[in-house]
C-alpha cells in the first residue's frame, strides 16, 4: 500500500507539467473558490490560482528534498560510519562520534533553521542542511552495523587472508549496513517533509511563486475560517506522503529482522 501510495506521488510530480495546468498563473476573479464549487473542481487559492496544479507541483519539491536529503545523510553517514568502525587506533572514531554527537545535541529543526538562515533561502539549500543534519542518525546506524561486521568469523578470516580493505568493506561489511541505512533513511525521509514544509512556511524554503506545500500553508494561514480547504488540501498530502514513508520504513525493517533471524 505505502509503495502505491509512493509510486502515485513519484509520477503525479514526474508528470505535474502533462497533468495540470500552470501553478503560477493568476486569476484574481476567481480567487478563493473552493473544489468542486462553480464548475472549478480544482478549487483556486486566493491570487486565483489553480489548488491541484500548485499541490501536484508541490510534491515534486518536497519529493526532491526528502528523498535528496536521506540519500546524503546515507552517503556520509555510512561512510563516516564504517570508517569510524575501521578505525583499530580509535582516534578517528572518537573525533567522529563527537562531531555527530555534538550535531546530536541540537534539536533537528533548530538546527536547520540555523544553518538555511546562514545559507540563501531556496530548495537545494534545504535538501543539503537536511542531509548534514541527519547524518548523525546514520552515522550511528553504519557504525554499529559494521563493529558487528568486524567481529564475525567470515570477515576475520578475510583479514588474515590479507584481503585489501577495500574489497572487504564491499563484500563484507557493506551487504550487512546497507539494509540498516535504507530502513533508517527511509524513516528520515519521512521526517525530512515536515521539516522542509516548516522551512518553507518559515521562508527560509522554497521561495514564492515557487509551488511548494509549506508556502501554501503559509498563504492559507490568513485564510482559516474563510477558505479552510487552503491549508487542510496541502496539510493531508504532506501527512500522507510522509506516513507513506514511514510505514514504508516500519515494514523494510520487519523484513530485515526477519532476514537476520
Amino acid at each position: 500500500m505505502a509503495l502505491t501510495v509512493l509510486f502515485l506521488f513519484v509520477a503525479a510530480a514526474s508528470l505535474a507539467g502533462v497533468i495540470t495546468g500552470d501553478p503560477l498563473t493568476q486569476r484574481l476573479d476567481r480567487a478563493l473558490i473552493p473544489p468542486f464549487r462553480e464548475g472549478f473542481v480544482r478549487g483556486t487559492d486566493h491570487l486565483g490560482r489553480d489548488l491541484f496544479a500548485r499541490l501536484v507541483h508541490g510534491a515534486r519539491s518536497s519529493l526532491v528534498v526528502s528523498v535528496g536529503s536521506a540519500l546524503i545523510a546515507a552517503v556520509i553517514g555510512t561512510t563516516t560510519g564504517i570508517l569510524a568502525a575501521i578505525d583499530r587506533r580509535g582516534g578517528a572514531d572518537r573525533v567522529l562520534q563527537l562531531w555527530n554527537d555534538s550535531l546530536l545535541a541540537f534539536p533537528t529543526i533548530l538546527m536547520a533553521i540555523a544553518v538555511a538562515a546562514v545559507l540563501e533561502p531556496g530548495r537545494q539549500q534545504v535538501m543539503w542542511t537536511l542531509g548534514v543534519v541527519f547524518s548523525p542518525v546514520l552515522f550511528r546506524v553504519s557504525r554499529s552495523a559494521a563493529r558487528q561486521v568486524i567481529h564475525r568469523e567470515y570477515y576475520l578470516v578475510s583479514r588474515l587472508l590479507h584481503t585489501p580493505l577495500p574489497f572487504r568493506t564491499l563484500l563484507h561489511m557493506m551487504p550487512n549496513v546497507l539494509p540498516q541505512v535504507i530502513v533508517q533513511s527511509a524513516s528520515l525521509a519521512a521526517v525530512a517533509i515536515g521539516t522542509e514544509a516548516a522551512l518553507s512556511f518559515l521562508g527560509l524554503g522554497a521561495q514564492p511563486p515557487e509551488p511548494s506545500w509549506g508556502l501554501m500553508l503559509s498563504d492559507a494561514r490568513r485564510y482559516l475560517t474563510q477558505a479552510p480547504y487552503l491549508s487542510i488540501v496541502p496539510g493531508v498530502a504532506a501527512g500522507v506522503l510522509a506516513f507513506s514513508f514511514q510505514y514504508l520504513s516500519d515494514r523494510m525493517a520487519g523484513v530485515v529482522t526477519a532476514l537476520e533471524q
